[in-house]
């Protein structure tokens, strides 16, 4: 039984090692993605009993993802092989400072998952569901998918929090906010980060964010504002909390991260604001080196972290 379940599109990472871009004979590494599946090794290595659920296909790389989630302790029990699609695959290109994601996913194994695809008690019998915009954006029945789910932790009376994770690339930005907001209005939590914030509601500033979103229905929004940390909105509240200062060289995967790391702390009983304190620590690690899962801190490191921003925020405070 595990107490966060998660489900979506996971793909094989390949990162390029040249800060001046890639050119002829240079060095990728090999790594892993895709934001749900960040989510589920991250809230393992965080202390949850973390469960997955996807589709792979019957290649080098499904089988690469699954040694990978056996490594890191998830329950991968009822991910689904597929023999006639493939794994999905994602290269992440860096010019100097910048970087450029590009997909190789069209047709993916996961972009086929529908309801029938969830075990029954799967979602039942844990503590905290987490589905993300992504994976309503990958295909209609994805998408389905994520909505049965919802329901069915709705019915359960198992906590749904809720990555928007826009990704204008993959579908139109009007789909994206209309399925978003609709979405914010079933879940417990909402957790965008500040440029998503934006896109779903045309304001700028944080405080006019989190009020349009709590008006959808949500009780709880917690607005990822990167190396600013994170904002804890309530109807009734609003909680600025700063994170760990840090050089950031990669910021892939800290939203998810940081989005594990507070579902792990609503299994422990953490108030919001403890909770986001502590994602925003956890996800101040991700930052500081290249990849998504890599970097991902261990519970003891993570907990380091938040005693660092925990004992600055008692002495401002």
């Amino acid at each position: 039984m595990a107490d966060t379940v998660s489900f979506g599109e996971p793909m094989v990472e390949f990162n390029s090692e040249s800060v001046g871009g890639p050119r002829s004979g240079s060095l990728f590494s090999t790594g892993f993605g895709g934001d749900s599946s960040n989510f589920a090794v991250a809230a393992s290595r965080l202390g949850a009993r973390s469960g997955y659920l996807t589709k792979v296909g019957s290649d080098v790389f499904g089988a690469l993802l699954q040694q990978m989630w056996h490594d890191e302790g998830v329950d991968a029990s009822e991910v689904i092989v597929d023999d006639a699609r493939p794994t999905g695959l994602y290269y992440i290109m860096r010019y100097g400072a910048t970087s450029e994601f590009v997909y190789r996913r069209s047709g993916s194994a996961a972009s086929t998952l529908t309801p029938d695809d969830i075990p029954e008690g799967w979602i039942e019998k844990a503590k905290v569901l987490h589905v993300t915009g992504i994976t309503q954006a990958i295909s209609p029945s994805a998408s389905d998918t994520v909505f049965a789910a919802i329901d069915r932790a709705r019915a359960a009376r198992v906590k749904i929090a809720y990555d928007p994770n826009i990704r204008p690339a993959i579908w139109p930005l009007h789909t994206a906010r209309a399925v978003a907001r609709y979405t914010i209005s079933m879940v417990d939590v909402a957790l965008p980060n500040l440029e998503e914030g934006r896109m779903l509601t045309g304001y700028e500033d944080p405080r006019a964010i989190t009020e349009e979103l709590l008006a959808l229905g949500v009780p709880l929004v917690v607005l990822k504002m990167g190396g600013a940390g994170a904002i804890v909105a309530t109807p009734d509240s609003y909680v600025p909390v700063e994170s760990v200062p840090v050089r950031a060289v990669d910021p892939t995967g800290a939203g998810d991260t940081f989005d594990a790391a507070f579902a792990v702390s609503m299994v422990e009983g953490r108030d919001p604001v403890e909770g986001a304190r502590f994602a925003a620590a956890a996800a101040s690690e991700v930052v500081r080196s290249l990849g998504a899962v890599t970097p991902i801190p261990t519970r003891r490191r993570a907990d380091e972290l938040y005693a660092e921003l925990a004992g600055a925020a008692a002495e401002a405070g």
